[in-house]
């Protein structure tokens, strides 16, 4: 009996070193990847004062203090899933990007060491799920209905009569850190915390913690709340068709292959072969007026690569002193797997990018690691490209005739608009984004 009792114990023993050298690993792993992608805006520590926050408006969040805007829980602690939904979409309207091209093991280990940086997460339990009653038909007297809770609730005042988030109160509003925010406009873009309607229903419920955007969950009924996100969903624009705000896939650009030579141009009937892919901008440092979208569309010829983008800018600047810009960035290292990605604002020390930008009075290649470090390539297999703004939107084609890409690979993009002023040369960025070249087979 005494031994199997021993047998038991040691069985139990080993089950939780083992457990605990798992969450070790987890943890280190975690904070591996927390230094080279998340430390720059939030800082070392989790306090939101990392090296690029003083670029960046509205500010990195403090994840000290544990309070998260979105979650799907009554209490004040996030259930894990609600943690993981915001690092793998990040936030619109503010420089937080996605991370969906992570893997379900990185994202154990992520979530494992943010979790350790606020003692509310560490040592809380997430709160019951929010009641999330059956959504009524969408009708036009549910909407009428929405409307005016919208008036009645106090949301113009901040977002505006019609939601564009330019209300009265909008240019003085501050997070409970003091820090100036801005209310989203809710006509544009992904919100915050999803486009669904039970996404759209929690936000309302709940508010966003840590900002003035108040809770009406014991304010307003159920059905109530339902003809609010009505309301607010009509008066949305449409997301770029095939683009899906929660899904992986917005982030993959397919490389579409032709014969012959690669366009000159993005006149060039070759371009209807390709794909159509919108990418999703995030601004540094909001401003309205902000361009959200590129479209991207690929070629190959199994030579070289050939991009077209376009995006819509309400006022021409070709000036060599100030010009609208757009670039794509691209690991100069070969990344097997994601989490070996370089940081996004132009990598880090010992982990270069390399740039392809494009300017109205040249196109250049450029190797950076790590922001002001840029190096001209240009002599090295030179880029070509060349721009045509016409009736209030760029048409831009980048080529190199000799790229020597992977298959498969990562790449993002940014985009400068001159007449938008702004406190650092860079405006907006895309998330690190998946390539694929069609037609040409893995080595």
């Amino acid at each position: 009996m005494f031994k199997k009792i021993l047998f038991i114990f040691f069985l139990s023993f080993v089950a939780a070193t083992t457990a605990c050298k798992g969450k070790q690993t987890e943890l280190s792993e975690g904070k591996k990847i927390y230094e080279v992608h998340c430390a720059g805006c939030h800082g070392v520590k989790g306090d939101g004062n990392g090296p690029m926050a003083k670029y960046l408006f509205p500010k990195p969040r403090d994840l000290t203090a544990g309070i998260f805007k979105f979650r799907t829980t009554q209490g004040p602690v996030p259930a894990d899933i609600d943690i993981l939904q915001t690092l793998k979409v990040g936030v619109p309207g503010t420089s937080m990007p996605g991370w969906d091209v992570l893997k379900q093991q990185d994202w154990k280990n992520i979530l494992a060491y943010v979790k350790t940086l606020s003692p509310r997460l560490a040592k809380g339990d997430a709160g019951k799920p929010i009641d999330l009653p059956e959504e009524p038909k969408n009708t036009g007297e549910s909407v009428a209905g929405g409307k005016a809770i919208f008036g009645q609730a106090g949301c113009v005042a901040c977002h505006g009569l019609s939601g564009k988030g330019d209300g009265p109160a909008a240019g003085s509003l501050k997070d409970v850190w003091g820090n100036p925010i801005i209310p989203r406009d809710l006509t544009k873009g992904p919100l915050k915390w999803g486009n669904a309607g039970r996404d759209i229903y929690r936000s309302l419920w709940n508010g966003v913690p840590g900002t003035p955007m108040p809770a009406y969950g014991n304010t307003y009924t159920g059905n109530q709340l339902w003809n609010l996100v009505h309301y607010l969903q009509s008066i949305q624009q449409k997301l770029p068709e095939g683009y899906d705000p929660s899904s992986p896939r917005r982030n993959l650009i397919t490389v579409s292959e032709m014969s012959g030579l690669l366009p000159t141009d993005c006149e060039n009937s070759a371009w209807q072969k390709a794909k159509v892919s919108p990418v999703f901008l995030k601004p540094l440092w909001f401003e309205r007026g902000e361009t959200e979208w590129i479209e991207v569309k690929a070629l190959h010829n199994k030579k070289g690569i050939a991009f077209c983008l376009s995006w819509e800018d309400d006022q021409v600047n070709i000036s060599p002193v100030a010009s609208d810009a757009v670039a794509l960035q691209f690991p100069i290292k070969k990344i097997s797997e994601p989490v070996q990605l370089p940081f996004l604002g132009l990598g880090n020390a010992g982990n270069p990018v390399e740039l392809w930008v494009w300017k109205p009075q040249s196109t250049q290649s450029f190797i950076a690691e790590g922001l002001g470090t840029q190096q001209s390539l240009s002599n090295e297999q030179p880029l070509q490209g060349n721009g045509v703004y016409k009736e209030g939107r760029w048409s831009v084609r980048i080529t190199r005739n000799t790229a020597q890409l992977e298959p498969t690979g990562y790449l993002s993009f940014a985009l400068w608009d001159a007449d938008i002023p702004k406190p650092m040369g860079l405006h907006s960025f895309s998330e690190w984004m998946i390539y694929e070249m069609e037609g040409v087979p893995e080595k």
